[in-house]
């Protein structure tokens, strides 16, 4: 309920009780609990900022008060009307206007004989201006003691008579006496004895003339150290009479220590200038008025004082010497400016000079510090050389090759004229190096560049981009025949054989050509396309050129991408390690596990090994790899060791760079050491072709291997060219039958007579035998009853991850076969519509036309389409291809006289033996091309039912082995 509050008007005399109110600012009101009246007085409604009566709920009159204090208020009065005692309160008010009040406000009651309240009175004070003054007085109190402790000088103040009466820390930190120690005691005993006097009379001084006095002097510690001070006394006058004197004291020992420093210095500075070994001047109106005796020498004068400076510069670099001297202003310099400089006998010599603009004896002057440069000048020639030119061979290198191919696509591209380049590539280089030596390697690489730049035409260079990497660049080409006139000419000058300290070398080289502007018109782009046509020319056998646009098809593109991303596989964590079991032949129990390194590509999918081990050999990353693979081997085992299981033979393999490490044991011990495996659990896979020209070497290894209790295997035994009397000299604990002998084991009698031998062989020279390539039961009970030790293939289990290989030990024997061959996926027609199975495999060509988004272009690649639907199609191939939408293929293939260009990307692919591979296909195609297709299917499952496909590509015959002829070729 609303109730009207008036204005007060009590017996008191009013207007002495507003006069009163006023004084004050000292508002009055009530409440009447029996009337139910509200009653303010005049101040009140001053202090609300209200020009008259209004009506309002007591609810609503807390709404003057502050949100923040209005709760608090709230309570407060409540409770005291509850429990009827006085009460008093500060909080905020808002006025109208929205400006904000102090006020305290005391809360009292009149009550009744029943102790009923009658009458609640309140009195408001607006102590706003108060508030004010206080916060002013503690903002200064604070500025005030924020200055005397937090300045980084001395602070204090002493009585007339020398007495101090306060002072702040870093007196305290400085002299080394407390605050306790200080107050009351006089200064006299701070200043040492010699200044006490002169700081006594300043002191004197200040009292005196009530002025301030500021002086040095020097102060003494506790521990009796000496402090040089800059005082100032400011006299503390209060109602005209001095009661004390301030005092501020700036530590200034160590501005003394410099200035002092600064002095010596400039006794010195004469003595400096005159024995530099650098050459220093003044000059004033273009003559020298100094010259130190070292720039006399080096001009050749006695004194160069009162010449010219002009005569001492090159007549070619006055001018712009001059025009750089006209524009120094001063207090500016002019650094490290380089000219040449003639001395008296006539000799030039290089000068680098810093000019600086000064003002001497109220004239402008040049300072000039010179130093001969003329030797380094020489130097930065010749290391500008060898920027540009490679030191071994002292051809043009990678950076000029870059910056001259440059400059001429930009001559090529203004007259219209087409410009090639060749990459030449030595084959298997680093064989030679590894085998033979890096000098025998360095020298090859020089008699390869003099017979390439001693059989090039006028204007052309042979660049050596690193390596064993070569590059031309053929400008103007006007025949293509050229090309190739040029590239087989530098293949027969590498075919010539080489004689290099008694060792006669035959070399091939591969080369890889691309051409502006058809195969691109920069830099970047005509490298990235002639090194992928260099490792196609190497796919295709090497010995060869290839030019990018004609020859290149899907799988040298695919080495030529994984070439670039080996390098990143390790870092990027791509590759892994699976491992297959080694099986007893006689007790089917486990007895080792083979560690085999994989690359899942993130474009290419599963890499096969046949594809990535090439590249990484031929690179050199195959030692870094290797080691990674040890190591990462060793810590497996260790962790199945961890588990409990039966302790098992752990085979890495070595390759051949591996082993011609020099460092190769002592990373073996390390790795050994770092994972904790045991030495005779460790077997290391070699081949027979490391042995080629590095016999000694490697057989000084294994003897080392064999010490440390290392078990050492032969990897492919029968495929390379090991003699038996090698055999028995090499500290071999296993032979491995290569898989070429098993896979026709059953059907060729001569492969059976040569296991039998090697088995008898290896007993009688006490080494265990294992069968790789086991498949079939058949393969596996002949090599069991001719007591084979080992067995390892699919017929056991196919290469596997970590986790299965914990659950075959556990088993500790394999007596069911293929316990881990993966199941082979039921191919089902997985398109929406119809399919054709063909009778006869449809020939196409095949090719990638997108990759990640870019448009490439390749050649082709002949597959074979098992089905073919409007939805899409089934095909074999040779080439591991990933399922990879981003990865778009183009198939072309001749269908009743018709050709068809069909569009699609990979869904799911199936291995149909080794390194054969079936793919299935969906098209992208529009719903035009769509309809088309459909009717001609429609027409070939009609031909066909009739046992006819006329001008329709087809293959009679296998496939599969048609693929491996054609694997054979390439």
């Amino acid at each position: 309920m609303k109730q009207m509050i008036k204005r007060f008007n009590g017996n008191v005399n009013v207007g002495s009780f507003n006069i009163v109110q006023k004084l004050a600012n000292l508002g009055y009101w009530e409440f009447d609990h029996i009337r139910r009246e509200a009653s303010w007085s005049n101040q009140m409604f001053e202090i609300y900022g209200m020009k008259s009566d209004f009506s309002m709920t007591i609810e609503q009159f807390f709404e003057f008060v502050h949100p923040e204090d209005r709760q608090r208020v709230n309570e407060q009065f409540h409770l005291a009307i509850e429990s009827k005692k006085e009460s008093v309160s500060e909080y905020r008010i808002v006025r109208q206007g929205g400006e904000v009040r102090y006020v305290v406000e005391n809360i009292t009651f009149i009550r009744n004989a029943e102790n009923e309240i009658l009458l609640t009175i309140g009195m408001i004070q607006d102590v706003t201006d108060n508030k004010k003054i206080q916060h002013r007085l503690t903002l200064e109190e604070q500025l005030y003691k924020s200055i005397f402790e937090n300045n980084p000088d001395a602070v204090f103040s002493l009585d007339a008579q020398g007495r101090f009466l306060s002072c702040n820390s870093v007196l305290e930190q400085v002299f080394g006496y407390t605050k306790e120690e200080i107050i009351n005691d006089s200064f006299h005993k701070f200043v040492d004895a010699a200044a006490l006097d002169k700081t006594i009379q300043y002191f004197e001084q200040t009292v005196k003339t009530l002025n301030p006095q500021n002086y040095d002097t020097t102060g003494i510690t506790r521990t009796g150290q000496t402090v040089e001070f800059n005082v100032t006394n400011i006299p503390i006058i209060i109602n005209k009479k001095l009661i004390g004197v301030y005092g501020i004291a700036k530590d200034i020992t160590q501005q003394k220590m410099i200035e002092q420093s600064l002095t010596e210095t400039e006794l010195k500075y004469r003595s400096i200038v005159e024995q530099s070994i650098v050459g220093i001047f003044v000059a004033q109106k273009n003559n020298f008025v100094y010259s130190n005796d070292q720039l006399n020498k080096m001009f050749g004068y006695d004194s160069l004082i009162g010449m010219d400076i002009i005569q001492t510069i090159h007549p070619s670099d006055r001018e712009a010497v001059v025009n750089q001297l006209t524009k120094l202003q001063e207090g500016h310099s002019l650094s490290n400016f380089c000219h040449r400089a003639i001395k008296q006998d006539g000799t030039i010599i290089h000068c680098e000079v810093h000019y600086n603009q000064v003002s001497n004896m109220g004239e402008q002057a040049i300072v000039g510090v010179v130093l001969d440069v003329t030797d380094r000048s020489k130097a930065e020639e010749l290391n500008q050389y060898l920027a540009y030119h490679d030191y071994l061979t002292e051809m043009p290198n990678r950076r000029m090759f870059e910056d001259q191919l440059d400059k001429q696509l930009r001559v090529s591209e203004y007259f219209k004229q087409r410009l090639a380049i060749m990459l030449i590539d030595v084959d298997r280089f680093k064989y030679v190096n590894d085998t033979l030596g890096h000098p025998i390697g360095d020298e090859l690489l020089k008699q390869i560049a003099f017979r390439l730049m001693s059989n090039l035409r006028d204007g052309q260079t042979v660049f050596r981009l690193g390596g064993d990497e070569f590059a031309i660049i053929i400008a103007d080409v006007k025949q293509q025949n050229e090309i190739k006139d040029m590239a087989a000419t530098i293949i027969r000058l590498i075919n010539e054989q080489f004689l290099i300290e008694g060792y006669e070398l035959n070399v091939t080289a591969s080369i890889g050509i691309s051409q502006s502007p058809g195969d691109g018109s920069s830099v970047e782009q005509l490298m990235k396309n002639a090194n992928a046509a260099l490792y196609h020319a190497k796919s295709r056998g090497s010995n060869q050129s290839q030019c990018y646009s004609a020859s290149l098809n899907v799988q040298s593109f695919k080495l030529f991408s994984l070439s670039n991303d080996l390098r990143k596989a390790q870092e990027r964590g791509e590759l892994f390690l699976h491992y297959m079991p080694r099986v007893h032949s006689q007790t089917m129990e486990i007895v080792g596990v083979e560690a085999l390194l994989r690359w899942n590509h993130p474009d290419w999918g599963l890499v096969a090994p046949s594809e990535f081990i090439p590249i990484a050999e031929e690179t050199g990353l195959i030692v870094s790899i290797g080691e990674w693979v040890l190591r990462e081997a060793c810590i497996q085992h260790k962790r199945w060791q961890s588990l409990g299981l039966p302790s098992v033979t752990l085979s890495v393999n070595f390759s051949v760079q591996q082993l011609l490490q020099q460092n190769i044991l002592h990373t073996i011990d390390q790795i050994i050491e770092e994972t904790g495996i045991s030495q005779d659990r460790l077997e290391i896979e070699i081949t027979e072709s490391s042995f080629i020209s590095n016999e000694n070497a490697v057989t000084e290894l294994l003897l080392e291997l064999k010490k440390r209790k290392i078990k050492v295997s032969l990897d492919d035994f029968g495929t390379g060219y090991s003699s038996l009397y090698l055999l028995k000299r090499l500290a071999l604990d296993t032979i491995k039958i290569d898989r070429s002998f098993i896979e026709e084991l059953m059907t060729d009698r001569r492969n059976k007579s040569i296991i039998e031998c090697i088995i008898q062989l290896a007993g009688e020279l006490g080494m265990q035998v294992v069968a790789e390539g086991v498949e079939t039961k058949e393969q596996f009970n002949y090599l069991r009853e001719q007591r084979c030790d080992e067995i390892q293939g699919y017929y056991f289990s196919r290469p596997v991850e970590p986790d299965s290989i914990v659950q075959l030990l556990s088993r500790r024997s394999c007596k069911e076969p293929a316990l881990f061959m993966p199941s082979k996926e039921v191919l089902v027609n997985r398109r929406k519509s119809f399919r054709i199975d063909l009778k006869h495999c449809l020939l196409a060509e095949m090719t990638i036309t997108m990759f990640k988004g870019s448009s490439v272009k390749l050649g082709s690649t002949e597959v074979f389409v098992r089905n073919i639907g409007p939805g899409g199609l089934r095909f074999m191939v040779g080439v591991k291809l990933p399922v990879n939408s981003d990865i778009l293929l183009m198939f072309k293939t001749k269908i009743l006289n018709q050709m068809y260009v069909l569009f699609g990307f990979i869904v799911w692919y199936n291995e149909l033996g080794k390194d054969i591979y079936e793919y299935g296909v969906q098209f992208q195609l529009k719903e035009k091309q769509q309809d088309e297709l459909v009717n001609t299917l429609n027409f070939l499952a009609i031909k066909q039912r009739d046992g006819m496909l006329p001008q329709t590509q087809v293959y009679v015959g296998d496939p599969i082995l048609r693929i491996k002829e054609l694997k054979k070729h390439n």
